[in-house]
């Protein structure tokens, strides 16, 4: 029996928008190449979605080894990056058979990739070796260097260094003066381990793309902003946001007002009655809450779109809804369409509201979400009708 799924909060996701974004690193990145990160089902986006909207990347970038399996059976024939490597042994195999390049940011990793060699089995497509350059928390770091580089010289003899790279992450790439010493690091390293001019190299993530030209060498990884969130330090000051960078939200989560309450002065909303009215108040419920991945610790004033007006949350957001002031939005009734963030309400200003981060917002969306996505993302005039 198929089941209607008329709950009206439901995720679209602009693919036109995420192929627009991606054009725009390029552009910003114009000698490397771009592995598109898609892990976290595209940052919750959908992975099929992500690879129509990134079909012009040179290469996908996930993180689990399903993720690669539904990339390649979703089409996907370019490089395919596994970002924390193998978890096991057995997974080298697979890796080779679905052509994967590798990241090896430890010694267990590379000693089963060597026995593989030595075994004369199948490997992967590039091996990335990761330094640890002060992020912490993946990578060879320094004072281990002397251990690894036997290990790459024997590496390098094997592969050949047109399939051998080099990559690090850095902690505050949207700082360019905080970056100084690490890649200071990263060059020493390199140094030390006798890096190859056919060995690429990749650093920069979002942030490095926009602030670190000098950075951004072989390959650059950007995730947070091919999705349209501002990767900056600042996402709302006017030089930083989405908008002012020129990204496109890649995504609407959306809803309709289901119920209006009239309450007086001194009435309260919700759970705890953690907000109580000043004076008379009109208040909109809308479907949406904390099972489908809105934030639950959103305040009091957290921004909701509602018909063509940003209107201010109050109450605790509970397990399905959510309540919004509409006492100065008089059009407003039920039915009225709603954004919780998306090309009407950026995701920078709800998640800076609710105190977390895009990545947070755009990852919790839940599966109970209905979703939807257009191949093109439409102009304001021809977008999906929220009226």
């Amino acid at each position: 029996m198929t089941v209607l799924r008329s709950r009206p909060i439901h995720l679209i996701t602009f693919e036109g928008a995420l192929a627009h974004n991606l054009r725009l690193v390029q552009q910003r990145a114009p000698r490397a190449r771009v592995w598109a990160v898609a892990k976290a089902r595209g940052y919750g986006h959908g992975l099929a979605s992500a690879i129509r909207g990134f079909a012009d990347a040179h290469g996908l970038a996930v993180l689990e080894m399903q993720e690669a399996v539904q990339a390649r059976e979703n089409g996907w024939q370019k490089p395919i990056l596994l970002l924390e490597g193998c978890f096991h042994p057995e997974e080298l195999a697979e890796a080779a058979a679905l052509k994967l390049d590798l990241v090896v940011h430890q010694f267990d990793q590379l000693d089963w990739l060597m026995s593989g060699l030595s075994a004369h089995a199948p490997v992967p497509s590039r091996v990335w070796l990761k330094l640890n350059t002060g992020m912490n928390r993946l990578g060879f770091s320094p004072g281990v260097l002397g251990k690894l580089l036997p290990r790459v010289q024997s590496l390098r003899a094997q592969l050949g260094p047109e399939r051998l790279g080099w990559m690090t992450h850095l902690a505050r790439a949207e700082t360019p003066v905080a970056t100084q010493r690490p890649l200071a690091q990263l060059a020493l390293a390199l140094g030390q381990l006798e890096h190859q001019s056919d060995e690429a190299v990749s650093v920069c993530n979002s942030a490095g793309v926009f602030t670190l030209a000098h950075a951004h060498r072989d390959w650059v990884r950007p995730g947070l902003a091919l999705y349209g969130a501002s990767p900056l330090e600042d996402p709302l000051a006017p030089d930083q946001t989405a908008q002012s960078l020129g990204l496109r939200a890649g995504a609407a989560l959306r809803s309709r007002v289901i119920s209006v309450q009239e309450i007086r002065a001194g009435e309260s909303v919700g759970y705890g009655e953690r907000f109580r009215a000043p004076t008379a108040m009109r208040i909109g419920v809308v479907a949406g809450g904390y099972a489908d991945g809105l934030a639950r610790n959103a305040p009091d004033g957290t921004p909701v779109w509602v018909a063509g007006q940003i209107c201010p949350l109050v109450g605790r957001v509970s397990m399905d809804m959510v309540t919004v002031d509409l006492s100065h939005h008089p059009q407003s009734k039920v039915g009225s369409p709603v954004e919780f963030w998306g090309p009407e309400l950026p995701i920078d200003a709800v998640a800076q509201a609710c105190g977390t981060i895009a990545y947070e917002l755009m990852t919790g969306v839940t599966e109970r979400v209905a979703r939807e996505w257009v191949s093109v993302r439409p102009t304001e005039a021809q977008e999906p009708e929220l009226g």
